[in-house]
């Protein structure tokens, strides 16, 4: 895997804590949201915008979380497109949280019809142990 050119970065916040779906023997299941406020760098300069996600995860007690993303990238100049993806994330103390995930995009948008063949990857790193603030980056994959 090559990571292609860096897209976009910013900052996000944890809408809090969401809420439990289930708990058994593969952990706890859950749903949160999150959103990130991002500037474009390189191909996506100018291309500023905030991201609205809804993420179903399931937290191990020990290993690595996953989850499924949903949501939306509204641009500064009105466009619109919606993505889709999976995320991991290892479960430790020891230091600041991290997770990445794969992204895809779908979009009518003329402006934006570039990222209907982008799979993109995406790192957030943690702020704070609760996820309640993070740092975002999204490169292309190529």
């Amino acid at each position: 895997m090559a990571l292609g050119e860096k897209l976009w970065e910013g900052k996000g916040k944890s809408s809090g804590p969401g809420f439990i779906k289930t708990i058994n023997m593969e952990g706890v299941k859950s749903v949160y949201t999150w959103s990130a406020q991002v500037k474009g760098i390189g191909h996506a300069k100018g291309v500023d915008g905030n991201i609205f996600v809804t993420a179903s995860g399931t937290m191990p007690p020990k290993g690595v979380a996953s989850e499924k993303d949903q949501g939306t990238f509204m641009t500064m100049n009105g466009d619109m497109c919606v993505l889709k993806g999976f995320g991991l994330m290892k479960m430790t103390m020891s230091s600041k949280p991290s997770a990445v995930s794969l992204w895809h995009f779908m979009t009518a948008s003329e402006e934006l019809a570039w990222l209907n063949d982008l799979i993109a990857v995406v790192t957030l790193e943690a702020t704070d142990p609760m996820w309640m603030d993070f740092n975002i980056t999204i490169h292309e994959w190529k």
